[in-house]
């Protein structure tokens, strides 16, 4: 009897393709082979692992616990274990407890082996079992190619050609199951609800036994606007997207079925419906639109009920007769191919089945929509550019038309931010009779925009698409919301939010919940604690707020003074940030600033809470609009400065006015790198009263920041130490929150460190520092201990602490890349022969790969790279390494945002390109001439390029017109090469004027270069 088939390998296929790698047969069974000599004999100490001794998977057994405290290290006796008797008479052992826990961004990183496993949900497709049975009758298609011949009967072979003499290959009769399928997802944003649907339809087609092979791919959009087909929802992934051409299969032994709404891009451009009539022609293809039929109209494809008619003998081409009398439609446009459209239903696609498994013409009911080998873009929407509906006739539309789930859904989003996991959010738990369908019908209403992705935030696929209601919209639908709803929606959204992005962060959605409950809200949104900051992005505090504002208006006092008046919307601003509440605070204050003069009381007030709302203006407007952020920046300064100076030292108004006008001007420097504005801030908040917490700690963080611009000047360094220590011992006597005080300790190492104190005293700070697990604040302390790891040339030290910092980042995010940036800039700079565990090339490497295209700090990591392999290069002499290093170079000399980095990497490429053109030996003897002076004539330009971006009385500009005179005088070029050597020399002067080391051996070389050639002239 032929024993049962070990499903271990396709189980192991399975995991590899969900993980985004297409590997080829070859590879699997290299990897196999390879994992049997590389399987270790004993697993690493308290993980459990025994490995099996027969080469199969190791099998996980709980860690022995720990001895307790008091006792020898030796671990006691385990009792008998417990077992319990198979149904083969043998004895089996009953594993201990098991932990779950749910993975989420802001878990701490567990060292255990762990793996994932499923949790039961509602399935999206019903009846899955029913699917598969409708399915069923796919097992006898037949590809009109011929079947592909079964593996190779080698003794066949061998002994033909030993009767014979002739080698013809024998194969064995082919498997019986030849087909594979596809399953195609559009990632438009709204088809970001139906993952789940494509899932059950992978398990559905793979538990059929009918394919040989069962794919799930992804079609994106391009750059260009062309089709691309990935692994995986995102671009990024382990394999680049790929054309879609590539796919498309010319034998017919893959079926497709394309899981898509129709309303993306891809559609409305046409290229959709072109790349289907491309694939169509030569394999089967369906598209699986997963909206209800009375919505296919409004789609890209819209498709028609009909007979759908296929005849294996006349080629096996589809043809379809639209309408219910079959004859009297109107004849297709030349060249359209019909392309069968299901619901994801059994029925649409039990008659799919059979329609592809008849022996003969077969005919059956479906639907059906028309694409052109040039099918057009779909028409602009009738109307005025740029003119949008009003919101009633929007609200009105879409009444017409949807079901009363995806009315009662929309009610309950007007409540919340449209990001797709928190609408999901709300679905399950207000209206869990609703599905995706329903959610579907509210992305595709028109009532939505889409916005782009807020900063901090990823684009992780569809799920990662933000929306927000259109102009108007909103509020009419929260006529319809009761506010116990309301508050019930905001405090699920609240839940997310804690879950998200930490208990540290501000909760606006719960400050909502708790000023709708009556029970008022603490903190203010404009002075947030340090290391806290919102709640990620802005619409999760505009949203809470624009939902308070409608249940509870703010109207404003006619009757009251305005200051007063400013001062109470401003307060309400505090506790819930509504751009509305700010612009009445904004005008209330500029009206009573007007009305009184200068020296009253309420003048001064009313023009120093002008201030503070201008510079909150400047912060939210200095991302799209930076000439208006500086404008209203420099009249913030402008009234912050008159109050500061009309009002008597020591009042309160004279201190909040020196607070805010300090960080205007710490503000203007971080924007305009002018020192003079971080020394006025400095100036400003000496002067204000030393017991006060918050002016300590603003002063200390101005003095680090100027000993950090300043070339690292101690003395700065040691005064910001002091006010730091003075502002934690102020706030702990006031009672201040853990994570305030941990965080002025985190400055305060960081402070101490710039000013030389040892190792021992700074990590004795950061111990102290009580940091919530869950904000970004322990990331920072493990980025400072291996900065001071670094200084103390503890290289081991430091790269466990780079290591554990970038172990608390996203796989791709841009946060990790700069980590990777920084730990592999610290590897470089340190000695031969002392580089610790890491490698630079491997940790560039990394963060080369996670970096995103058109980030701005990947020119610097391709710089930071190519220095890498230049190092590695001048210890090993692989040439590959220099020929990828001036690549690298190249890409940096051309796209850094700044001018410094570009002059660096000009100034770095010409060192690379005549170390290339020393070291290439593959030039022929006759063009060797030629190719020289090419390479050196490139060389000086990459000089010259440093020389031209560089900046003056720097010594990056020394060095590139040193190396320009050195090239030059290879050349032959004695005048002009003196000429750079004398610029170079006058660079070195102005470079040993400012504050900073400069090399002696540099400028020395620089004058002996300059008194060479003048000698040679004068002789």
């Amino acid at each position: 009897m032929t024993p049962p088939p070990d499903q271990r390998l396709g189980q192991l296929v399975t995991r590899l393709r969900q993980g985004g790698l297409e590997l080829t047969p070859q590879e699997i069974a290299d990897a196999l082979w390879l994992a049997q000599w590389v399987t270790p004999a004993a697993g690493p100490p308290g993980t459990g692992e025994v490995p099996s001794g027969n080469g199969d998977l190791p099998v996980l057994r709980p860690a022995e616990p720990s001895a307790a405290p008091g006792t020898s290290g030796r671990a006691p006796r385990d009792p008998a274990p417990r077992t319990a008797r198979t149904a083969g008479g043998e004895r089996a052992e009953r594993s201990g407890p098991v932990a779950l826990y749910a993975h989420g961004p802001r878990q701490p990183a567990r060292t255990e082996r762990a793996f994932g496993v499923r949790a039961p949900t509602a399935a999206s497709l019903p009846g899955l079992l029913d699917l598969q049975r409708a399915l069923r009758p796919l097992r006898g298609y037949r590809p009109l190619a011929a079947p592909p011949p079964g593996p190779l009967d080698e003794c066949v072979t061998a002994d033909r050609a030993a009767r014979t003499g002739v080698v013809q290959p024998a194969y064995r009769p082919g498997g019986r199951r030849a087909t594979s399928m596809q399953l195609l997802m559009d990632v438009s944003p709204s088809m970001a609800v139906w993952e789940r649907t494509l899932e059950e339809l992978r398990q559905t087609c793979a538990q059929l036994g009918v394919f040989r092979d069962v794919q799930v791919r992804y079609l994106h959009r391009s750059e260009d606007g062309a089709p691309v087909i990935a692994t995986g929802a995102t671009p990024g992934g382990a394999r680049r997207p790929r054309p879609a051409d590539q796919f498309r299969d010319p034998s017919g032994r893959c079926l497709t079925l394309v899981l898509s709404d129709c309303v993306g891009p891809l559609w409305r451009e046409g290229t959709a419906q072109r790349l289907l009539h491309h694939w169509s022609q030569t394999a089967p293809l369906a598209v699986v639109q997963p909206l209800p039929p009375r919505l296919w109209p409004r789609t890209a494809l819209p498709a028609e009920a009909g007979l759908l008619v296929r005849d294996p003998a006349a080629g096996g081409r589809l043809r379809f007769e639209p309408g219910d009398f079959p004859g009297y439609a109107p004849p297709p446009p030349r060249g359209a191919l019909p392309v069968p459209v299901l619901l994801p239903h059994r029925d649409a696609l039990g008659a799919w089945a059979r329609l592809l498994s008849g022996p003969g013409r077969t005919t059956v009911r479906g639907a059906a929509g028309w694409v052109l080998p040039r099918h057009p873009a779909q028409p602009e929407p009738p109307g005025a550019p740029g003119a949008a509906p009003p919101p009633e006739d929007l609200l009105r539309a879409f009444r017409a038309s949807a079901t009363p789930g995806a009315l009662r859904l929309a009610v309950h989003l007007a409540a919340v931010p449209l990001t797709l996991p928190v609408m999901q959010l709300v679905q399950r738990a207000m209206l869990p009779d609703t599905g995706p369908m329903e959610l579907a019908e509210v992305l595709l209403s028109g009532l939505l925009w889409e916005l782009p992705a807020p900063d901090g935030t990823a684009t992780a696929g569809p799920a990662g698409h933000w929306y927000e209601f259109a102009d108007g919209v909103r509020e009419l639908l929260l006529q319809s919301l009761d506010q116990g709803a309301a508050v019930l929606v905001l405090k699920h959204c609240s839940d997310y939010v804690e879950r998200h992005f930490g208990k540290g962060a501000r909760n606006f959605p719960a400050m909502a919940v708790a000023q709708l409950s009556g029970a008022g809200a603490a903190g203010t949104a404009e002075d947030t604690e340090p290391g806290t900051g919102p709640a990620g992005p802005e619409l999760f505090a505009e949203v809470p707020a624009r939902v308070v504002r409608w249940y509870q208006p703010v109207t404003a006092r006619e009757e009251s003074d305005p200051a007063d008046e400013a001062e109470r919307l401003f307060a309400l601003w505090e506790s819930q940030p509504d751009p509305a509440t700010l612009d009445a605070a904004q005008e209330r204050a500029r009206t009573a600033a007007a009305a009184y003069g200068h020296e009253s009381p309420a003048g001064q007030r009313a023009r120093l809470l002008l201030g503070r709302v201008l510079v909150i203006r400047s912060w939210n407007a200095h991302r799209d609009d930076p000439q208006t952020a500086h404008t209203a920046l420099l009249e913030a300064e402008a009234l912050l400065t008159d109050v500061h100076e009309q009002t008597a030292p020591g009042t309160d108004l004279h201190t909040r006015a020196g607070l805010k006008l300090a960080d205007v001007c710490t503000t203007r420097w971080q924007r305009e790198q002018d020192l003079g504005q971080l020394l006025t801030a400095e100036r400003v908040l000496t002067a204000l009263p030393a017991d006060d917490p918050v002016r300590c700690l603003k002063l200390g963080l101005v003095l680090l920041s100027r000993a950090e611009a300043t070339s690292y000047d101690r003395a700065s360094a040691e005064l910001a130490a002091h006010e730091l220590r003075s502002a934690h011992r102020l706030f702990e006597a006031d009672g201040a929150a853990p994570t305030l005080l941990g965080t002025v300790l985190l400055h305060l190492a960081r402070a101490m460190r710039l000013s030389g104190a040892p190792a021992e005293e700074i990590h004795t700070v950061l111990d102290r520092a009580e940091l919530p697990e869950d904000t970004r604040l322990p990331l920072l302390r493990l980025l400072e201990r291996a900065r001071v790891a670094t200084d103390a040339h503890a290289w081991t030290d430091a790269d466990q602490a780079y290591e554990a910092a970038v172990a608390r980042t996203d796989s791709n995010s841009a946060e990790r890349a700069g980590l990777l940036a920084q730990w592999g800039e610290s590897v470089l700079g340190r000695p031969p022969g002392e580089t610790g565990t890491a490698s630079a090339e491997s940790v560039l490497r990394e963060a080369y790969v996670v970096v995103p295209g058109r980030d701005p700090a990947r020119p610097r990591i391709q710089l930071l790279l190519a220095r890498a392999l230049l190092q590695r290069f001048a210890g090993h002499g692989f040439l590959p390494d220099l020929y990828e290093s001036v690549h690298l170079l190249e890409q940096a000399a051309r796209h850094a945002p700044d001018r410094s980095a570009r002059a660096e990497a000009w100034l770095e490429l010409g060192s690379a390109r005549i170390t290339l053109h020393e070291r290439s030996a593959t030039v022929p003897f006759p063009s060797a001439a030629a190719f020289s002076d090419a390479a050196l004539k490139s060389a000086a330009d990459a000089f010259g390029k440093a020389a031209e971006e560089a900046e003056p009385g720097t010594a990056v500009l020394a060095r590139a017109l040193h190396h320009k005179g050195r090239i030059l005088e290879r050349l032959g070029r004695r005048r002009a090469a003196l000429d750079a050597y004398r610029a170079a020399a006058r660079e070195w002067a102005a470079c040993a004027a400012r504050p900073g080391r400069i090399s002696g051996a540099e400028t020395r070389a620089t004058r002996e270069a300059v008194a060479r050639l003048e000698g040679g002239r004068r002789s």
